[in-house]
Parts: C-alpha cells; sequence; structure tokens
C-alpha cells in the first residue's frame, strides 16, 4: 500500500513538472520607435518616453493585459531592431516596398502628412525649380525614414544631408547648415512651434499622406495577429482622446514660459509679470499668424493657388449639407500630354496656372474651385439656377479656348467639361457624376461642355 501511495505521488509531481516545462516563457514585448520623433515618440528631459504613440502602446497593454517595454532609438536602428529580433514590435511607421521585404504590418494608427520645409530666407525661389534640384541647398532627411527614401526616388537631384534623427536635423536647420528638410507635417509643426524661431522655416509643398502603421518582423504571424486583435480593443474616442492631448498645449505654447512664469512668482517682480503678460499677447498673436499660414499652406495647390485635392474633397462636403440646388463641375485641360511633351513641363505648368486664373476670374473667389489632378479642376457652387449653370459651363469653355498667349505657344488651349446639376443637394451625391460628364465630352469631340440635369437625367 505504501509503495503504492508512493507511486502515485510521484506521478503526480513528473506531471506537475512537464506541465511548467510547457507553459511558454512569459515576457514583456519589446515595442521600439524613434527616441527623436516628436509628437511621436521621444526622450523626455528625463530620458523617458513620451508621445503620442507612446500612449497608444501604454492604452494597448492595459486593454490586453499585456507587459510592454519602449526601446528608442535612431530611426534606422529602430528597423534594424525589429529586423534582427532586438524589438517585437515597431511602434508606427509607413509601408514601403523596401519595408514589405522584412516586415508584416497592422491596422492603421494615425494618417500623416509629409512636407517640404524651406527656410523663410528662400520664399520667393521658383519651387519646382528648387524641387528638381536647380540650385546648391541642401535638404535634410532622417537615416532610414520614409521621407528619405521618398526624397532620393522622386526628387534624384536634390542634394540630401542626412541625420540620424528628427532633433539633430532640426538642430542642423536652426544652424543654418541646411535650408530646407523634409518631414512630417505634425513633426516639423512640433518642432518649429515649441522652439524661439517658430517662423524660421515653413513648410510649402504637401509630398505625400500615409498611415502609419505598427510592424513585426516578416513571418511572425502569432505576434501580427495578436496586435491586429489587440488594436482592435482601442476606439476611436480613445485615439481621439491621445491626439488631442498631444496637438493642443505642447504645440502652441513655446517650452520656456512655464519656467519664465515659476522664476516670475518666485520674485514677485510685478513689472516683469506685465512684460510677460505682454510678451505671450504678442507669441501668441505671432503662432495663430504662422498657423493661419501654415493652414493656408498645407491647403493649396502650389502651382495654382486654388484649393489642392485634399483640401476641396473635405470642403466639398460641406457644400452637400446645404440646402437648395447644387451644381458640380469637372473640366480637363484637352490633350495636355501633347502640349507637356510637344513644348516642355515649364510651358504645360504656364497653361495649367492660365488656365486656373482665367476660370477664377469667372466664377470668383467665394467659390469652391480646386485642382484636383494634374490637368484636371473641380466647381462646387450651391444656389444657382439651372440656367445660370448651362450658361457659365459653355462660358468657361469659351474663355479657355480664347485665352490669349501673346504669340507663344501653346497659342489654343480647350476644355472638356461635365456639369452635373442637382436641384436639391444630398450627401450622395459625388464627384464621378461630374466625372463621367467630362469624359462624355471627351467622347463628343473636345472643347465642350456637357450639362445634365441628374434629377431628370437631361443632358444639354
Amino acid at each position: 500500500m505504501g509503495r503504492v501511495t508512493l507511486l502515485i505521488c510521484i506521478l503526480f509531481f513528473s506531471a506537475d513538472l512537464l506541465a511548467k516545462q510547457a507553459e511558454p516563457e512569459l515576457r514583456p514585448l519589446i515595442v521600439t520607435n524613434s527616441k527623436a520623433w516628436k509628437p511621436f515618440s521621444y526622450l523626455d528631459d528625463d530620458q523617458q518616453p513620451a508621445g503620442i504613440l507612446i500612449d497608444y502602446w501604454k492604452l494597448f497593454a492595459k486593454h490586453n493585459n499585456i507587459e510592454i517595454e519602449f526601446l528608442l532609438l535612431d530611426w534606422n536602428e529602430s528597423l534594424e531592431a525589429v529586423k534582427t529580433g532586438k524589438a517585437d514590435i515597431h511602434a508606427g511607421l509607413l509601408w514601403s516596398e523596401r519595408r514589405e521585404a522584412y516586415l508584416d504590418y497592422t491596422p492603421s494608427i494615425i494618417t500623416i502628412d509629409t512636407q517640404m520645409y524651406i527656410s523663410r530666407d528662400l520664399i520667393g525661389l521658383d519651387l519646382n525649380n528648387f524641387m528638381l534640384g536647380n540650385h546648391e541647398y541642401s535638404v535634410g532627411v532622417v537615416m532610414g525614414g520614409y521621407e528619405e527614401e521618398f526624397t532620393r526616388k522622386n526628387y534624384p537631384n536634390l542634394t540630401l544631408a542626412v541625420f540620424s534623427n528628427n532633433q539633430k536635423m532640426i538642430d542642423a536647420a536652426f544652424k543654418g547648415e541646411i535650408s530646407a528638410f523634409v518631414a512630417d507635417l505634425q513633426v516639423g509643426n512640433f518642432y518649429l512651434l515649441t522652439s524661439n524661431r517658430t517662423n524660421a522655416f515653413v513648410g510649402v509643398r504637401n509630398l505625400y499622406s500615409g498611415d502609419l502603421r505598427a510592424a513585426v518582423k516578416e513571418g511572425n504571424k502569432t505576434l501580427q495577429e495578436l496586435v491586429i486583435k489587440g488594436q482592435d480593443a482601442i476606439t476611436e474616442s480613445e485615439k481621439k482622446r491621445i491626439l488631442s492631448r498631444w496637438m493642443h498645449i505642447n504645440t502652441v505654447y513655446p517650452t520656456f514660459l512655464a519656467p519664465a512664469l515659476i522664476v516670475i512668482a518666485l520674485f514677485g517682480v510685478i513689472l516683469y509679470i506685465f512684460a510677460l503678460r505682454y510678451s505671450v499677447r504678442m507669441k501668441t498673436r505671432e503662432l495663430a499668424k504662422a498657423n493661419e499660414e501654415l493652414k493656408k499652406l498645407s491647403e493649396t495647390d502650389y502651382l495654382t493657388g486654388l484649393s489642392n485635392r485634399r483640401h476641396f474633397v473635405a470642403e466639398f462636403q460641406k457644400h452637400l449639407d446645404n440646402s437648395g440646388d447644387l451644381c458640380v463641375m469637372v473640366f480637363d485641360i484637352d490633350d495636355f500630354k501633347m502640349i507637356n511633351d510637344t513644348y516642355g513641363h515649364q510651358v504645360g505648368d504656364d497653361v495649367i496656372k492660365t488656365v486656373a486664373k482665367t476660370i477664377q476670374a469667372c466664377v470668383g473667389s467665394d467659390q469652391l474651385l480646386g485642382r484636383i489632378g494634374g490637368e484636371e479642376f473641380a466647381l462646387v457652387m450651391n444656389d444657382q439656377d439651372e440656367l445660370r449653370v448651362q450658361e457659365l459651363s459653355h462660358a468657361i469653355c469659351d474663355l479657355v479656348r480664347n485665352i490669349d498667349f501673346g504669340g507663344q505657344p501653346p497659342y489654343k488651349v480647350t476644355l472638356s467639361l461635365g456639369c452635373a446639376y442637382y436641384p436639391s443637394a444630398h450627401n450622395e451625391i459625388q464627384l464621378s457624376d461630374a466625372d463621367h460628364l467630362m469624359y462624355q465630352a471627351k467622347a463628343q469631340g473636345k472643347d465642350r461642355a456637357v450639362v445634365c440635369n441628374m434629377a431628370r437625367e437631361q443632358c444639354l
């Protein structure tokens, strides 16, 4: 009987030991990103991780009861950390074909825009020539960042100065070592607006937009699925709260104001308090003006001064909320490729600018007019009766047909225009209706307008 009891104890002990050996080793997930990519991820004055993505992954850990450790490095080193297994997850980056070779991605966390920033001293230069590299100025990029990859591919003649992180690039810009740099809009504005040189550089051209996504080492499907499932637990309202926390105070008021206020309070010098209040008012006005200027630049097509596609689409939705009738026009310069191929891109740019100026003078500055493609424009108007819409459509074609280029090529330019008229605005209206009508005008021989009452499906 004693031997049987002993045997049972040994079996239980062995089973328990095997079960413990079979349990996977639980360890924190290592999340990496840049150590100088404000406001997304960076090391603060106490060398602690901070930023939008840091808060996002802390929330991820809380929702999923997972322990996370942050490993913030220079940008290129953060990519290598995931590639070599030093880190498990990259906190957020854009997709590229090169990165796809060694990373597997998860759904979007946030959308970012990237711009070319130039020194205020260079404003007035021909931006097209600047982008073509017809100058001796250096443009800063971050090593391993998508900005570097995009700029090398699309603007190969630019002279690039490569930096290990954004902080070093911005420091070099303020020292005058570079005259321009490529940075995400949120990043560039954050560094500028939290410095004492707010207006030193201005974003002058939107280069691209994209979604920041987390990524794991290629082939690690188990971890990829775990991250995707964990991200689903984070609501849109929670993400918005994180963004609002970082995109308000930290990007409006310079960091030196708080210490200055403390010093003034300690010394109790009334004169300094009044001076500070005056300084804050002036600085706030300057920042508001700079923000307005930056906002306008980010919404404006660099060549024509009209709304760019991103801003046009956003404003288009507002027009759909108005009561009453609505008309949508899409027009395209006929045979524009032939103009470019025959006379060159400089002539092509001049044609686009001249056509845009002509149409804007015809419809007025209070209407929504935008350049939505290379040689394609769109116009949205509320409260215009059907007869007025027909007359205006044909008048635009006539005005462009009769543009005088002063005896210079291309001598004559024409438009194909599609106009969709709706007796009542509603949220289901899309640009595609007018776009299809524009292609009908092309098919009918170009240099004409096709106007259609979408309620009666009657075209003229």
